[in-house]
């Protein structure tokens, strides 16, 4: 047995998680949760419950469903507006993996809630594992992370939920691992939100077939297993140095409806706006420095439509230069034909650096560089080295709030209104 996996098995079984971590744990909940009602009428959202029959009630155990189709359904809602949270060294999007089945459980099995938390916990840290393990490479060759990690991490918070034994564990992960997929060549259609549900159902789908007996391989992180064949010659070598439970805070909070990749050029074009304005020159010119890497999942160019405005650097950073934010209705069919923003898109340059030495591990590498300048003059420069709401610039409590308040207003627009107090007494009735 590889030392990774028996680390792993023991931490699921036996791990421990302090308050920090169910701190994190329950604003991971709580923002799945409002970011899924935002996108409840999504069109990938919709069409998933249309191709299932799910009802239109968004409350977990309300779907008409079973649990693996549930958690198909609200990870899909979940990741529908890429405006879920962020792990950043795994670059993939956790908690709309784990929390969908978790939620879907506890709705109809109250005496597992307490137990929520820890589990998701337990989950959190088993992906970043992962992400350690991997470095970048991974994402780098065009895997949705989300999709070939976010189902064994998920299934580790299944496992640590029902505290499942341990040979039921390896083959939950094994039958998990066997359902890994996902391509960010589907980034920008309604493919990449299904793809977090397809992880969720895939989770539920794997504990339930190891607790019924179906077995597999023991130790899936072996001589040509998960490792060997979705990573590198290194990746195995980076998984024996791993050791649970991982010391760092791990999951980042999207501030901004968009693509994390792009956060960082957001944060930089926030804080030009501060300085110029509206007071930009009609002939500046901008141009993005960012590290190599950023622009693989933004291959959008000229989007026509809100989904691909969300994996176009040109266009978020437009926005941010122009409003000073960048909110939910920034991706509306309308606002992405705005002759201003499109005018300002003509004049950024994104220039992404080479690779020097080797692959960096995660998307937080570098710093992303905002210059403005009108003929030769420099306008104004903005440095952004951490990502807003990552573990190195965190979100503060009232961001949060805010960002609940703006998900609960979107989903009152189509149907009836969910106060802020129901929100958070929703999220503790599964949680407690």
């Amino acid at each position: 047995m590889t030392a990774f996996m028996d680390s792993l098995c023991e931490f699921v079984q036996t791990g421990t998680i302090d308050r920090c971590a169910l701190r994190e744990a329950r604003t991971a909940v709580a923002d799945t949760v409002a970011v899924s009602l935002a996108g409840w009428y999504e069109p990938s959202s919709q069409a998933v419950r249309r191709a299932y029959g799910a009802s239109e009630d968004p409350r977990y155990g309300r779907s008409g469903l079973d649990i693996e189709h549930e958690a198909l359904v609200h990870g899909t809602t979940a990741h529908s507006l890429d405006y879920d949270d962020v792990q950043l060294t795994s670059v993939t999007h956790p908690s709309a993996v784990a929390v969908p089945p978790l939620l879907a459980i506890a709705a109809r099995e109250p005496q597992v809630r307490p137990r929520v938390l820890p589990a998701l916990a337990i989950g959190n840290a088993v992906n970043a594992a992962l992400g350690d393990a991997f470095g970048f490479n991974h994402y780098d060759r065009g895997w949705h992370a989300t999709s070939t990690i976010g189902p064994i991490a998920a299934v580790a918070s299944i496992c640590h939920l029902f505290e499942r034994d341990e040979a039921t564990l390896r083959n939950a992960l094994a039958l998990a691992a066997a359902q890994c997929g996902g391509l960010q060549r589907n980034f920008g259609t309604l493919s990449k939100p299904v793809h977090a549900g397809f992880a969720a159902a895939a989770a539920v789908r794997a504990a339930r077939l190891a607790q019924s007996g179906v077995t597999g391989a023991h130790d899936v992180f072996g001589p040509r297993g998960y490792f060997d064949l979705y990573g590198d010659p290194e990746t195995a070598l980076r998984a024996a140095k791993v050791r649970f439970p991982i010391d760092k805070r791990l999951i980042s909070r999207k501030l901004y409806p968009c693509c994390y990749a792009t956060h960082r050029m957001i944060g930089a074009a926030i804080a030009a706006h501060r300085q110029v304005g509206d007071t930009l020159p009609y002939n500046a010119r901008i141009t993005l420095d960012v590290p190599y890497g950023t622009m693989r999942p933004l291959q959008i160019i000229d989007p026509k439509n809100g989904n691909e405005a969300k994996f176009c650097a040109t266009y978020v950073t437009a926005v941010a230069l122009q409003q000073g934010r960048v909110v939910l209705s920034d991706f509306t069919a309308d606002a992405i034909d705005r002759v201003t923003i499109r005018d300002m898109m003509a004049r950024i340059t994104v220039i992404e650096e080479p690779l020097e030495t080797t692959t960096p591990a995660g998307l937080n590498n570098g710093a992303v560089t905002l210059s403005i300048l009108a003929g030769n003059k420099l306008i104004d420069q903005q440095v952004c080295d951490a990502y807003p709401g990552s573990p190195e610039a965190p979100a503060t409590d009232q961001q949060m709030i805010d960002k609940f308040r703006d998900c609960l207003e979107v989903y009152g627009r189509a149907a009836p209104s969910i106060t802020y107090a129901e929100f958070e007494a929703g999220v503790d009735e599964l949680t407690r």
